[in-house]
């Protein structure tokens, strides 16, 4: 089980939006005239390069914008690096992002968790064995049977979190979720990375949580407008963090 991650770099094209766009866009409608659209080449990760073996906790941390959750998104395959990036990842995971990004609105939430271990590799027989428990983990045993789009944000951030812990997944790619949800949920997730934290599993976890991170991690990396700036040791890459940062 491993991570390896080599000249790693995300690049997309954004389309830019003057001011008084759309008065323009109507007035050219009107007129039948064609403008074209600038658009501007956008470099979301820039050439990272780090290795996790297992029992590597790795916390990620940035400003905003920094690119973190377009790394956590990278790492799992919800978009892909550029060409002549390498990303070798050994080891079934399932990124806990922003919540509805891997669920099927209509169906129910019973279906969402077999949706989601299936996702992340298991076998249906397995996914069932342990839905009691999910369910239970993540407070819904009362709503199995509601449409997943009827949960509010919080309730669905809990369903994603208790379907990864609880199927056991070997790698765990975690934006920002510390942050997020009730404080008794939180303290429940909290309890469970400390009780994993020294095994094999490995954690990416990106957070602006300075305590979480030296708390759970054992290796932390600094992004910086996309581009990484330390790869190592938490103490020392903190003191670069706050230099960097003019703390």
């Amino acid at each position: 089980m491993h991570i390896k991650v080599k000249n790693l770099s995300v690049t997309y094209f954004l389309k830019s939006i003057n001011a008084g766009y759309f008065r323009k866009q109507l007035i050219n409608k009107f007129f039948k005239k064609k403008e074209k659209e600038e658009s501007k080449l956008i470099c979301a990760l820039q050439n990272l390069n780090f290795e996790l073996r297992e029992g590597d906790r790795l916390g990620v941390i940035g400003p905003n914008g920094s690119g973190k959750s377009t790394l956590i998104k990278c790492l799992s395959g919800i978009i892909y690096p550029n060409k002549d990036s390498v990303l070798d990842i050994e080891g079934a995971c399932l990124p806990i992002i922003e919540p509805g990004a891997l669920a099927e609105a209509t169906d129910t939430i019973f279906n969402n968790i077999i949706l989601l271990g299936l996702l992340m590799g298991f076998e249906k027989k397995t996914i069932l064995e342990k839905i009691n428990s999910i369910l239970e983990f993540s407070e819904l045993e009362d709503y199995k049977n509601l449409r997943y789009a009827s949960l509010s944000t919080g309730m669905k951030l809990k369903l994603l979190f208790s379907t990864v812990f609880i199927l056991d997944s070997k790698i765990f790619l975690i934006d920002e979720f510390l942050t997020t949800g009730d404080e008794r949920f939180r303290k429940k997730g909290y309890q469970f990375l400390e009780k994993n934290k020294n095994n094999e599993r490995i954690i990416v976890l990106c957070s602006h949580d300075r305590s979480a991170i030296k708390d759970f991690c054992n290796k932390i990396l600094i992004l910086n407008k996309g581009k990484q700036e330390y790869f190592g040791n938490i103490e020392e890459g903190y003191k670069i963090y706050d230099n960097l940062m003019g703390a």
